[in-house]
């Protein structure tokens, strides 16, 4: 009897806390839908002189420069635009950013393009127009598993291993013929098969196969193409002798570097900016270093990235620790340095790493606990961080200079 009586008892007070419940109405509802929603988190930055963010939920926020309306916004001058929402079709899965020109893949293996498009960027000819502010797809191009931008070219790969490149291409791209002004529609690029990912400037790329070989292309007068040897003559795709098992590989405007399964980095070119990272710089006149040579100090390295103006390196190591080497002029090392090349790898001070990205002038990065950290030139660090002037050490966004305002609830 008195486990009945106990029985009653608890499902009247159940019943009397779901009275009250209902009694306050759509608020409680709306407040219990808001706390289970939980905030898109930032997983790809893209940079030059402005910032692409992808967020978990495939949005993309543009921020900053938009002089060729590459926030998708009408063109301004000189000024830093606050982030918005780009307005895609569909969710992206990467993002890519070249000087005023911004791109997307998207889940369905499309290729989104808008900002500058003088120069063939964005994969169309604008029939005298120099820039788009409305995203809108790359003609032809389906089944992309990888995309990069340069300056003033693009290239993508597709699921069979092929690449397809557009913009302004060395006539080492285009079957021996310099197309002027630029190759407007994605071509196929010859010499290039079972390929993984592709880097890539004006003058010199690379493609890393699935098996870890690498194929590079363009100027070699210095070496920069890393063939063990130097030519007068641009370079067509070419297999890289002696490097294998490579994980991850970038470039600088002379220089490169790629990381081995075995944790080793190895570098080349030319060393301006001190972009070979063993302790000196060169001039433009001295001679380049056209044999892949190991970096000196770092022996467990999974991740190396380029700045895309091509003027510093950043390696990520298994540990989670970063460390940089190159250019330091705004800071962009984060090692607490400017004004002047940095020829040997320095720390950057973080709590160990999850990922990061490097734009022109500046670096970003995601430590494990989720937090996101910026570093270097100062018109992006007064916007994001709060700082007067170059910021030479990482400090922390502040996401809400980073996000636009949260969509509001729909009750």
């Amino acid at each position: 009897m008195r486990g009945a009586v106990s029985s009653l008892l608890r499902s009247l007070a159940f019943a009397g806390l779901a009275v009250a419940l209902g009694a306050l109405g759509p608020s409680i509802r709306a407040q219990t839908t808001a706390m289970s929603t939980s905030t898109p988190t930032v997983v790809e930055i893209a940079a030059s002189l402005h910032v692409l963010a992808r967020l978990s939920d495939g949005t993309v926020i543009g921020l900053g420069e938009n002089r060729s309306g590459q926030l998708a916004r009408p063109p301004l001058i000189n000024r830093w635009l606050r982030p918005e929402r780009i307005p895609l079709p569909a969710r992206a899965v990467q993002i890519a950013a070249g000087e005023d020109v911004s791109l997307a893949r998207l889940e369905d293996g499309t290729v989104w393009a808008w900002g500058r498009g003088v120069d063939g960027m964005l994969g169309v000819n604008l029939a005298g127009a120099t820039a788009r502010h409305t995203p809108a797809p790359v003609p032809g191009l389906s089944g992309v598993v990888s995309l990069a931008a340069a300056t003033t070219s693009a290239m993508a790969v597709l699921e069979d291993g092929t690449v397809r490149a557009w913009g302004d291409l060395p006539k080492v791209l285009t079957g021996g013929q310099k197309v002027n002004p630029a190759v407007f529609a994605p071509i196929p690029v010859r010499g290039l098969r079972n390929v993984a990912t592709v880097v890539t400037t004006a003058g010199v790329g690379f493609a890393l196969t699935k098996d870890g070989r690498v194929f590079g292309w363009g100027v070699n007068t210095l070496g920069q193409v890393g063939l063990g040897r130097t030519s007068d003559e641009p370079v067509p795709p070419t297999e890289l002798p002696g490097l294998r098992d490579i994980v991850s590989i970038a470039r600088t405007g002379g220089g490169a570097a790629a990381v081995a399964r075995d944790g080793r980095v190895w570098v080349w070119g030319d060393n301006q900016q001190g972009g070979l990272g063993n302790g000196v710089t060169a001039d433009t006149n001295e001679p380049g270093q056209p044999t892949p040579q190991p970096l000196e100090g770092v022996t467990d390295a999974v991740q190396v990235k380029a700045g895309t103006y091509g003027r510093h390196f950043i390696v990520l190591r298994r540990n989670g620790a970063l460390v940089g080497w190159g250019n330091s002029d705004w800071g962009q090392l984060g090692a607490g340095i400017s004004g002047f090349p940095q020829p040997t790898p320095m720390v950057i001070k973080l709590p160990p790493v999850d990922d990061y990205w490097l734009g022109g002038n500046f670096s970003f990065a995601r430590t494990k606990d989720g937090e996101l950290w910026f570093w270097g030139e100062a018109s992006a660090a007064r916007r994001l961080v709060g700082a007067t002037g170059n910021q030479k050490v990482p400090a922390r966004i502040l996401l809400d200079r980073l996000l636009p305002p949260a969509a509001p609830i729909t009750p």
